[in-house]
């Protein structure tokens, strides 16, 4: 694979090693965002993680700490889920979803995994580029129930 999406183990040991705060678990998702965001830009790399994803995604629902051997999009946000104790509704993003789990199909982060099983390689590139602005911006919400970015008012 590419090594830049880190394992779970990886992933979550440098969150530990950055001072497990939220800032350093928003930093880090947006660090393995960015890596899916290459690999979904690359033939290649695309292919595989296709291959990857439709691997055991029918026997397994939870394959995040399979990666590299198997693709859960939860592996893109575990710092967010470890800083929260897997309490959604405590999380940035949960908050901003009607405290949905990252797990549901149509969260921000679960609707990666439908892009990636239908193979919507578009649609999963301007997906990414929304993940990011709600990652950096906190005047944004997730509709799970139109799949949009939507922009709180001020």
């Amino acid at each position: 694979m590419n090594g830049k999406i880190l394992s779970y183990t990886n992933i979550y040991n440098q969150w530990l090693s950055k001072g497990r705060t939220e800032s350093a678990a928003i930093e880090l998702t947006l660090q393995q965002v960015d890596a899916l965001e290459e690999m979904a830009e690359n033939d290649d790399l695309w292919e595989r993680l296709l291959e990857i994803s439709a691997k055991g995604r029918n026997q397994d629902a939870w394959l995040a700490a399979d990666w590299p051997a198997g693709f859960d999009e939860l592996i893109l946000c575990v710092p967010l889920c470890k800083l929260v104790d897997w309490q959604c509704a405590n999380c940035t993003i949960g908050r901003r979803q009607e405290n949905n789990s990252c797990a549901n199909d149509y969260s921000l982060f679960g609707f990666v995994g439908e892009l990636v099983r239908i193979g919507d390689r578009e649609g999963l590139k301007e997906h990414i580029s929304k993940i990011q602005k709600m990652l950096r911006d906190e005047r944004y919400i997730w509709n799970v129930h139109t799949c949009e970015l939507e922009k709180l008012r001020s």
